[in-house]
């Protein structure tokens, strides 16, 4: 239900003093709903801030979750400054992309060697990925309520001010938070009850993935497809195939809401497809399927309006905040959940909750004209006609691709950086966000 929000705090802040459940009213500083990586990136960096915060799912995890399971360079960096250590027994690591096109070519793009990022990503299953980071977020000061859902916000005069929340046993009971964060996925219904919507101005995925086991020598590498045909019609699709060790595989295709007939084809459709296309001796066959599939949306571009209410800050796929160009989203909700907790810190700590209404213009500033750009992109690519063209003549052009890889991943220099990135500044640059 949407509510009628003022421009400023109802009472200025005051310390509060959590407390645990039986122990008079619930309170906290920062109510964190949802524990993904965006919840636990945010839940961490408040910690770290000082910052009493509260984490809450309806999961318990270790729990899972739809996911390609691959990090590139950004999402190595993402959790790097939770303190964790790329090294540690259970990820995968990859030093290039691979990417197959038509006619059997086949290109190995190594990710950029770069001062701000590491020169390698990784892969490991959401299901033991996200139970790590809020081990991180629990052990920088963070509590976590695992099987406790939030059902809905709570308001006073406009302001979001905590949640209902409902325990494993199907007992309810408020929390009274200064500030929430919603980190609850794509669909983020907690955030739609305060008043946020989709935009359908930006774009959409749908994507299905399911884990192989097979034979087939694991190289370090991300494979990604882009030559789906459906019969003799090119479908403007991509499929991927990502090695977790131990033969097991993370194999999924994805397709774009920009592609005409997208409300015609599923997401299982699109799969289906791709693994036509692969060879068989990749072995992607019932034989080797180790689970069933399952499928997601991929909301893009911060395609949800507005990315925060009074009280209410939207992080990761919750505010759509996902990488156009290749439907990155881990790497995103843990930037954009420290964004969060830099901002609400700041807040707390200088005593003006106002300051938190900075959040989506430093989103837009952080991200804006790159998501912008990438806007564009869909919309060519959702063409079939383009995308063809596109992997016909661009595809085999080695130069190109590697420029296109560091684009798409959004992995550069900067301004400081050399010619390519400078080529990567300037687009971003030219382009302006709506």
């Amino acid at each position: 239900m949407n509510q009628e929000v003022t421009t400023e705090p109802l009472t200025e802040l005051t310390p509060r003093r959590s407390q645990r459940p039986g122990d008079g009213p619930l309170e906290t500083d920062v109510l964190v709903v949802g524990g993904g990586p965006g919840g636990a990136a945010t839940a961490y960096h408040l910690a770290s801030h000082g910052v009493d915060v509260l984490c809450v799912d309806k999961a318990t995890f270790p729990r899972e979750k739809v996911c390609g399971d691959g990090l590139t360079p950004r999402g190595v960096r993402a959790i790097q400054k939770m303190g964790v250590d790329p090294d540690e027994p259970g990820f995968v690591r990859t030093d290039a992309l691979r990417t197959y096109g038509e006619n059997g070519i086949v290109l190995n793009l190594p990710w950029p060697k770069l001062d701000d990022f590491p020169s390698f990503g990784l892969v490991r299953t959401r299901h033991d990925f996200d139970d790590l980071l809020l081990q991180r977020a629990v052990k920088a000061g963070a509590r976590l309520w695992e099987g406790t859902e939030a059902t809905a916000p709570t308001f006073d005069r406009g302001w979001v001010t905590g949640a209902t929340i409902k325990d494993p046993d199907g007992g309810t009971q408020d929390v009274k938070a200064r500030f929430v964060i919603a980190a609850d996925g794509a669909s983020s219904r907690f955030a739609k009850k305060a008043g946020v919507e989709r935009d359908e101005t930006r774009p959409l995925g749908i994507a299905a993935r399911r884990y192989y086991r097979t034979s087939r020598r694991q190289d370090p590498v991300l494979e990604s497809f882009l030559n789906l045909r459906d019969h003799d019609a090119f479908l403007p699709g991509y499929g991927w195939i990502f090695p977790l060790g131990d033969g097991v595989l993370n194999v999924g295709a994805g397709l774009l809401n920009t592609f005409r007939d997208f409300k015609g084809i599923s997401a299982r459709k699109v799969f289906d497809v791709f693994i036509a296309n692969v060879p068989l001796e990749f072995e992607l066959d019932e034989e080797h399927a180790i689970s069933p599939l399952l499928s997601g949306p991929l909301p893009m571009g911060m395609n949800r309006r507005p990315l925060a209410v009074p009280g209410l800050l939207l992080v990761g796929d919750a505010g759509g905040i996902v990488n156009p160009y290749n439907g990155e989203g881990i790497a995103y909700a843990m930037e954009s959940g420290e964004l969060a907790a830099e901002v609400i810190a700041d807040a707390l700590a200088r005593n003006r909750p106002g300051i938190a209404a900075m959040y989506p213009s430093l989103l837009r500033e952080r991200y804006g004209s790159y998501f912008h750009t990438g806007r564009w992109f869909v919309k060519a690519i959702g063409n079939p006609l383009v995308m063809q063209l596109a992997v016909k003549y661009g595809f085999p052009q080695e130069a190109l691709m590697r420029f296109a890889l560091g684009f798409m991943a959004n992995l550069s220099d900067g301004k400081k950086g050399n010619g390519q990135d400078k080529l990567m500044y300037v687009l971003q640059s030219l382009a302006s966000e709506n």
